[in-house]
């Protein structure tokens, strides 16, 4: 109802005419239409319900032209339902057409003509304020953005220096890896939020760009290559982030264990639509998981994967084969 309010054919029409033309143009487009209506229906029924369309074209004219519109067509629609449908033909006070009931279906009409303009006017009034609220939301989205990226920042900084610092191999390792997980949800965030607008976030282009800045952050180069099958579709935002972590997880894990040192390789990322949602699919051509990998203690990785999966609303399936390959199918 809000949006039907918000139809205002002068204001579409000002930057080409002057708004009293868009509001005389409303009001014919409605008299012409109730006109050829009110013959169609003379010509079946001469003088039945002379009056009848003269409401619906007065709030239709009141709707799309404003409170002027409306008053014209319904001053034009009184006179043309006198002189061309009350019979004999001629302004002449019969049947319907006596001074009272004319008086009552004008009063009626500016009734329904200032009711329509108040419900405008409400409908203008709470879309300016849902403009300005989804201004002041899109300003405190990109704050948090802000700090958000400056934060991410930080941690990557102390996590490196850290690094730095630290002689235990162990150690090193471990802060290499939460430093790429940092990374890794840093750009996450960049993506997701380029588009602040949008509460969805489209798939194709995200994970392609993931799978780009993953690409450069593990430098995989010429003898790795990470190849990303993705196909049209949109999730919420939620949905999107575990989707990207899982991804970061998966091939961070495939980068650093499938190939041997110098040994060539591919890694694929795969988002297909199936029958009620979508496939996910990470796999590699390395040297696969280990035979024990389904009985043995669950890792970090692994749990991140579960944990995301979990998250994302889907379910996770290990395959087989010459490398390894993992499946999340998520519901649409």
């Amino acid at each position: 109802m809000g949006a039907l309010g918000q139809i205002d054919l002068p204001r579409r029409l000002s930057p080409v005419l002057p708004h009293w033309a868009g509001e005389l143009i409303a009001a014919m487009l409605c008299l012409v239409a109730a006109a050829v209506v009110r013959l169609a229906l003379y010509a079946l029924a001469p003088g039945v319900a002379p009056f009848v369309l003269l409401f619906p074209a007065t709030l239709i004219a009141s709707l799309i032209g404003g409170w002027r519109a409306g008053m014209l067509t319904l001053s034009v629609s009184e006179l043309f339902a006198w002189y061309f449908v009350v019979l004999p033909r001629g302004f002449i006070w019969k049947g319907e057409a006596q001074p009272a009931n004319l008086l009552i279906i004008l009063f009626t009409g500016l009734i329904m003509v200032g009711a329509v303009e108040a419900f405008r006017r409400v409908a203008w009034r709470e879309a300016s304020a849902g403009e300005t609220k989804v201004a002041e939301r899109d300003l405190l989205l990109r704050e948090l953005e802000h700090r958000m990226k400056n934060n991410f920042q930080t941690v990557s900084a102390l996590l490196e220096m850290q690094m730095r610092r630290s002689k235990d191999e162990p150690v090193r390792e471990a802060l290499n890896q939460a430093l790429g997980r940092v990374v890794s949800i840093s750009n996450a965030h960049r993506n997701l939020y380029a588009d602040a607008a949008s509460r969805s976030v489209d798939m194709a282009i995200y994970l392609n760009n993931l799978c780009s800045d993953l690409a450069d952050a593990l430098f995989l180069g010429q003898l790795v290559r990470l190849v990303c099958e993705v196909d049209g579709g949109e999730l919420d935002r939620d949905r999107a982030v575990a989707v990207g972590l899982i991804v970061n997880e998966l091939v961070t894990n495939a980068a650093k264990h499938a190939f041997s040192e110098g040994r060539p390789g591919q890694i694929k990322v795969a988002f297909h639509r199936q029958t009620g949602g979508y496939r996910l699919t990470v796999e590699d051509d390395g040297r696969g998981l280990p035979l024990d990998f389904g009985s043995r203690r669950q890792g970090m990785g692994r749990g991140l994967v579960e944990a995301f999966t979990r998250q994302a609303g889907g379910s996770l399936t290990v395959g087989g084969g010459p490398g390894a390959k993992f499946e999340v199918d998520l519901a649409a």
